[in-house]
């Protein structure tokens, strides 16, 4: 069962960009969205899916907004896509690991900078 939700959230996250750059072209989402994980519950009924946005926090929020209408929209969409018995319910949540990982980075390049500085 274990291969299987792997398998399955493998697939969602292929289709769910897919279907996230068609609606980026369309202009519905705003800044760059990616889809950066899909997590399927072991009973296949919901399925969190995770994306970051690069642009505006403004951008940010027309994305979380159109995800809060459009959810339901990708889920049927998956389910003419797709050939599966059950296509669960989908949530998003904004994944701001990319932008810890950026504070990450410029601390150490501070304390590099500083430890150049230094000799």
């Amino acid at each position: 069962m274990i291969d299987r939700v792997k398998r399955l959230e493998t697939l969602f996250l292929e289709e769910i960009n897919t279907l996230i750059t068609k609606l980026t072209a369309n202009g519905n989402l705003g800044g760059i969205v990616t889809i950066t994980a899909v997590h399927v519950a072991k009973d296949l009924a919901t399925a969190k899916v995770y994306y970051s946005v690069f642009g505006s926090p403004q951008d940010r929020q027309k994305t979380q907004e159109a995800f809060s209408l459009l959810r339901k929209e990708i889920g049927a969409q998956l389910r003419g896509r797709l050939h599966l018995k059950r296509i669960p319910s989908f949530t998003f949540e904004y994944d701001d690991t990319p932008e810890k990982a950026a504070r990450v980075e410029s601390i150490f390049q501070i304390i590099d900078k500083e430890k150049h500085d230094g000799k």
